[in-house]
């Protein structure tokens, strides 16, 4: 029996309606007095519970003194659930989608979060780069970075979308590697279109990051660490929002900018 009210209360039903459709369908019928002798549930509750099983549209009400009460054939009654269910389901994510993509009015609490794995990690890229609506700026560096892209194709993604930000009009600043520079980019095998690419020089063993930074708007940031003593090599990211936090990272990538030349295709 408990069995059954979770699966209803999955459905939709709290634990007194699951208790209340039960009972009717056991016994057929019944009145307030019934209903509250054979389900269980306190005298007090049956009225609200039968008047929420009624609007789901799984009980049927016959006008006597007193009234009484009877659930539908049980093919009905999960036909209505599953109905309610898929429109629950469906407005539900209406909303929380007009929530998520609408524009950010409020003053946003600094955030940072801890992202594992190469799906994740590129996922919140993605995500990140479909909000930019003025610049972008990646820091990708260490050779690492380099053996994770070319070992999970998912991640051609990201200069998918580099690309259709670039096509927008937005900013693109890219800082590459050597290694990246010589395999890469010369002859315009990886070359993005629009982007402003230089080249950082140094040996793997001086640079301070194994990984890549994503800097969008200067609003939000994601650290990416390469975890190449594993392989495959995987991915691990931390994420900032803090206008301050990024101001601070943002400070290094311009040194490191700044310090690099433009690259030679």
């Amino acid at each position: 029996m408990n069995k059954l009210i979770e699966s209803l209360q999955q459905l939709g039903l709290t634990s007194y309606e699951a208790k209340v459709l039960i009972a009717l369908t056991r016994y057929g019928s019944g009145n307030v007095a019934d209903i509250h002798a054979l389900s269980g549930i306190p005298r007090s509750a049956v009225y609200g519970v039968l008047t929420k099983l009624n609007d789901k549209g799984i009980i049927e009400t016959q006008n006597t003194k007193p009234m009484r009460y009877r659930a539908l054939a049980p093919a009905q009654v999960i036909d209505r659930l599953k109905v309610n269910y898929e429109n629950a389901v469906e407005t539900s994510l209406e909303q929380l989608e007009k929530i998520y993509h609408a524009p950010d009015t409020s003053v946003e609490e600094d955030g940072v979060w801890n992202i594992s794995g190469v799906k994740n990690v590129t996922d919140k890229i993605v995500q990140m780069l479909d909000s930019a609506k003025e610049e972008i700026i990646l820091a990708s560096t260490y050779p690492s970075l380099d053996k994770a892209t070319e070992t999970y194709p998912v991640m051609d993604i990201i200069s998918t979308k580099i690309q259709e930000k670039i096509d927008e009009g937005l900013k693109v600043k890219v800082t590459i590697s050597e290694h990246q520079a010589r395999s890469d980019y010369r002859g315009g095998k990886k070359s993005i279109h629009g982007a402003e690419v230089k080249v950082y020089s140094t040996d793997d063993s001086s640079h301070p990051l194994k990984g890549g930074i994503i800097v969008i708007d200067d609003k939000e940031l994601l650290i990416i660490t390469v975890k190449d003593e594993v392989t495959p090599p995987n991915l691990i990211a931390t994420w900032y929002n803090g206008k301050e936090q990024v101001s601070i990272f943002r400070h290094f990538i311009e040194v490191e900018w700044n310090a690099s030349r433009p690259l030679e295709y």
